[in-house]
């Protein structure tokens, strides 16, 4: 019997070719599709990473038996973005209250003084020697420190300026029968934090905590504004103690929403959208929540809703709104 003989044939280039135009159009067809997964991939792990660092200042504060926080900290050149997350501790807030014997009114944005001597309150002229002691809780610090003022512990919280000033020319109260109108005042600083200790955390690159669409419903503002830095206060029992935006304290009674998605997709000083396409964080699929109960300083990533409104307003609501829904079904 005569063996046969085994004949080795390699491709030829018109084969090569076909599989290499074989391997291109299959290649073309599933990048679109695995774009998004990738995108969806990346921002997920950014929310995972502020989650983290949410539950890690929690964590801290409980161990410790003090005050830990978690500062935002906005991009110089896109400030309305972070990137950066600081871990700080801290015992909360300092605050000034008046004295029993001493008040103030405001007219045209100046601050004026006044003084109980037993009978009757007397306004304190600048000559007084008792002036400068009593203005001294409105003196903005070498620093430049953002300092907040309340009359009467109600009500909103007023920016000071220099030379005992609020940086509203307004007049208070607004009625003003007599004198015993003056008012107590209540005035703040920025939270008494110390950093913790280590680096600040970095999300992942080209991820974004994007301030734009991060906030609260009612209380806290629905949009933070341009360059305005964000801490997150934690208490003792794990808690949200306080929030602080640019310096003024909430307290927050309502959910928390942070917005993460992709540094493309950020937004101007004016809100109007940088991507190609129009399309901001808000509007893209990719896109999640990092949602903070305030009671329970309890964090879950939750999915970014599609978003049919014409409204920004409403844009941002309905948003929330599938991402707290989602946030108590995943708890269920």
């Amino acid at each position: 019997m005569r063996n046969s003989q085994l004949i080795h044939r390699g491709m030829t280039l018109v084969e090569l070719l076909v599989v290499v135009a074989i391997m291109v159009l299959l290649l073309a067809i599933s990048v679109p599709m695995i774009r998004p997964m990738l995108e969806s991939r990346k921002t997920y792990n950014a929310a995972q990473v502020l989650t983290g660092a949410f539950q890690h200042a929690r964590m801290k504060a409980i161990k410790e038996q003090r005050n830990y926080a978690l500062q935002l900290i906005p991009f110089a050149n896109a400030p309305t973005t972070a990137i950066q997350l600081q871990l700080q501790k801290g015992e909360s807030i300092n605050a000034i209250v008046n004295p029993p014997n001493e008040r103030v009114k405001v007219e045209d944005g100046k601050i004026i003084p006044y003084y109980f001597d037993g009978i009757e309150w007397l306004q304190i002229e600048e000559s007084n020697s008792r002036y400068d002691a009593m203005m001294e809780p409105f003196v903005i610090p070498g620093d430049g420190s953002l300092k907040r003022v309340q009359f009467n512990r109600i009500g909103r919280t007023f920016e000071l300026g220099t030379n005992y000033t609020l940086k509203e020319k307004i007049t208070l109260p607004v009625d003003e029968p007599d004198v015993n109108d003056a008012m107590e005042y209540r005035v703040t600083g920025p939270p008494d934090v110390t950093l913790a200790g280590r680096p600040p955390t970095v999300m992942p690159h080209g991820t974004i905590v994007d301030l734009a669409f991060s906030g609260g419903e009612d209380v806290v503002p629905l949009q933070i504004s341009p360059g305005d830095e964000v801490i997150v206060m934690f208490s003792p029992v794990g808690n949200v103690d306080k929030l602080y935006i640019n310096g003024e304290p909430y307290v927050v009674n309502e959910m928390l929403y942070f917005c993460v998605g992709d540094w493309d997709r950020q937004v101007d000083i004016n809100g109007n959208p940088l991507a190609e396409d129009k399309k901001t964080n808000l509007e893209a699929p990719a896109t999640y929540w990092v949602t903070l109960h305030p009671k329970t300083g309890g964090v879950r990533v939750t999915e970014n809703a599609p978003v049919k409104s014409v409204d920004l307003t409403d844009k941002i609501k309905d948003a929330r709104k599938f991402a707290k829904e989602h946030y108590f079904y995943v708890g269920n």
